[in-house]
């Protein structure tokens, strides 16, 4: 098919086209053929019909739906030839069809410009990253202490801050017991505020098998509507008394923490602990480097973007605005927002935007495109790519997270979704940047973490 291409501007082209009359016959033929098949016509059977019988019946109709489903083709069939990243369906301009000559077809498309990036070798970016603490350290000897804690039951005292307590507990309003005030062998801590202020200071200072009776406020808020607002007796039963104890810290505590890696002494597991925690701090801090690094490559690079796409980005902006602003009013969705350029956005679509909406998300609407543009250039010239093994792994990750599952199963569920196709890109997004980084001059300054709070 010879194609003729138009640069109507950097985001608008226009396509010209012939479409054979030999090309177009053979389409009005094959449609009647099948139609034939399934048409009947008084005198005839079916699949005999003469095909001057259904032109004199149908011709009109047939001559349109071929027409058009002819043109759809060639214009898409032309658009992917030429290369074209159009961000919606072209808009067909003229056609000249004359009958026994061939049709000229022009129509119009929108598509992302062709971006050349800048030399961005010369970028220097400044990251600062928290110092790991020695209380930090032992925050973490403490936690790996609390999980290898023992639970020991008191005897010889009264409940106090921090023990674990099993209680009995029988709710009455007005002498009568209500709904959902009963409970048997209940746990909790003390101090933790699992139960409301005025009756879990009344647990205080009990003795194992002592009973007492507890006048207790209700809030206007509780969820009970029964009682809510109003006073209530508990009758409170304290069954036992235990607390945590917590391994002492040596050798032999440090051995038991993570027998696989089999640290030695306890010197070795803070050693280690201090390792891990400056590598995520450092880990954190590259996060920022590549976001820095993504925001200064695209002011390096300015370019017109296609009016439909922003506006695209514009409604999906203003409608997930609207589903954080009113989250009862809409399902739990996903809100990332992929710009793969082939999606139907029917919902978007379908969404008018105010005045007031527009002109408060354009600029924001520019600033993800534009980076998404540049990100994707960026990604084919250092021809980074994502194998199935790696997405494989990731999928893995995620599944571990939720406790396992078929694999393969949920690999299906999410590419009908869309879900895969997104974590495909974050994937790529990342390892392209992780790559640029490693082109530019990227320094490091520690700091405290309190400084690193107050920057952001």
């Amino acid at each position: 098919m010879n194609i003729e291409i138009e640069d109507i501007d950097s985001c608008n082209k226009k396509i010209k086209f012939d479409i054979p009359f030999k090309d177009y016959q053979q389409k009005i033929n094959a449609y009647y053929k099948t139609l034939g098949r399934d048409v009947k016509v008084p005198g005839f059977r079916k699949g005999k019909v003469p095909q001057h019988l259904l032109e004199k019946q149908f011709g009109p109709q047939v001559k349109q739906e071929v027409l058009t489903q002819l043109i759809s083709d060639r214009v898409m069939a032309a658009v992917q030839e030429k290369g074209l990243r159009a961000v919606n369906q072209p808009n067909l301009l003229e056609v000249h069809a004359e009958e026994g000559t061939d049709i000229s077809v022009s129509a119009s498309v929108e598509v992302l410009p062709t971006v050349e990036l800048e030399d961005y070798s010369g970028i220097e970016l400044k990251v600062k990253v928290a110092k790991v603490t020695d209380e930090e350290v032992d925050q973490e000897i403490e936690t790996h202490r609390k999980n290898k804690a023992k639970s020991v039951p008191v005897t010889d005292r009264v409940s106090q801050k921090e023990d674990y307590i099993k209680i009995d507990l029988n709710g009455f309003l007005d002498g009568e017991p209500f709904e959902g005030g009963e409970a048997k062998d209940y746990i909790i801590q003390l101090g933790t505020n699992q139960l409301l202020e005025d009756l879990e200071k009344n647990l205080y200072g009990m003795a194992i098998n002592e009973t007492k009776t507890s006048k207790v406020r209700i809030p206007q808020d509780y969820g009970n509507k029964a009682i809510a607002g109003k006073e209530v007796d508990f009758e409170i039963t304290l069954k036992g008394i235990q607390v945590k104890e917590l391994p002492p810290l040596d050798d032999d505590f440090a051995r038991s923490v993570d027998p696989d890696k089999k640290y030695e002494s306890v010197e070795v597991l803070k050693a280690t602990i201090r390792e891990d925690l400056e590598n995520y701090e450092k880990k954190q801090a590259r996060k920022k480097a590549q976001d820095q690094l993504a925001d200064k490559i695209t002011e390096m690079n300015t370019f017109n973007l296609p009016e439909g796409l922003i506006h695209e980005q514009i409604k999906f902006m203003v409608k997930d605005a609207e589903k954080k602003n009113n989250p009862e009013k809409t399902p739990s969705k996903d809100h990332s927002h992929d710009h793969d350029h082939d999606h139907d956005h029917s919902e978007e679509k379908n969404t008018e935007v105010s005045k007031e909406d527009q002109e408060k998300y354009r600029e924001p609407a520019l600033k993800v495109l534009q980076q998404e543009v540049v990100l994707d250039k960026l990604a084919t010239n250092l021809e980074i790519d994502i194998p199935p093994e790696e997405l494989d792994a990731e999928v893995n990750k995620f599944m571990q997270l939720m406790g396992g599952g078929d694999v393969k199963q949920m690999k299906k569920e999410w590419e009908k979704t869309g879900v895969l196709a997104k974590l495909h890109n974050r994937m790529r997004k990342e390892k392209t940047l992780e790559t640029a980084l490693g082109k530019v001059k990227v320094l490091e300054e520690m700091v405290d973490r309190k400084d690193l709070i107050a920057d952001n």
